[in-house]
């Protein structure tokens, strides 16, 4: 297994997710945005459509995941809004390929604290967005033959539907990455094409 490119590759990923969190940041003001606060918490559920092998080695798997948000508005401007997010992951479940072609399920819990999601249109009640974050999770047991404590990273793309002021829902596509960043003697990581849906709950007004 060449772990060197896996690592570069892990590195490319990570670079990525903070290079689009900088650019945002650096654009917003550059569109006379103005700050905007307000709490939202939300909860959803994804699920592995398939393997894909960017980054990751690992083939013939699944991967199911509730997750529980807090996101608020940063910076907002009649064409976009930037959203800090932060998840909790109180349960993620992931089928280990083993060598005789079963699959042994492994239970996990970890959170995501550094995310940012961008949402276009933001005057509409179908809202496009793109999103990405970062974090970690715990399993009962190690995972790919390697390490109980893996990282995760997270690119993803979908749509918001605002059904009243304080209520949404989203749905879209996260292509998702796991692997332990060589703290192990393997690493052969996982990513998969998943598939999301959830709701999200807020107190203050997000559309005219």
């Amino acid at each position: 297994m060449d772990s060197g490119g896996t690592v570069l590759r892990f590195r490319k990923m990570t670079q990525l997710l903070i290079g689009l969190l900088m650019a945002t940041l650096l654009v917003s003001p550059l569109h006379g945005q103005e700050r905007a606060g307000g709490n939202e918490y939300g909860i959803a559920f994804g699920g592995q459509l398939a393997n894909a092998q960017w980054v990751g080695t690992t083939t013939n798997s699944r991967m199911y995941e509730i997750d529980g948000r807090y996101s608020r508005i940063v910076y907002k401007s009649q064409r976009f809004a930037l959203r800090y997010v932060a998840e909790l992951v109180p349960l993620s479940v992931v089928g280990d390929p083993q060598t005789n072609g079963q699959r042994v399920y492994a239970y996990g819990i970890g959170g995501s604290p550094v995310g940012v999601q961008v949402n276009w249109v933001r005057d509409h009640r179908i809202q496009p967005f793109l999103a990405a974050g970062g974090g970690f999770l715990y399993f009962n047991r190690q995972l790919f033959g390697a390490t109980q404590f893996n990282f995760t990273a997270q690119v993803g793309i979908g749509m918001e539907l605002f059904t009243s002021d304080h209520h949404s829902f989203e749905f879209g596509y996260q292509y998702h990455h796991i692997s332990n960043a060589n703290l192990g003697r393997d690493n052969p990581g996982m990513d998969s094409h998943v598939l999301f849906i959830g709701v999200t709950f807020r107190r203050n007004r997000q559309i005219p």
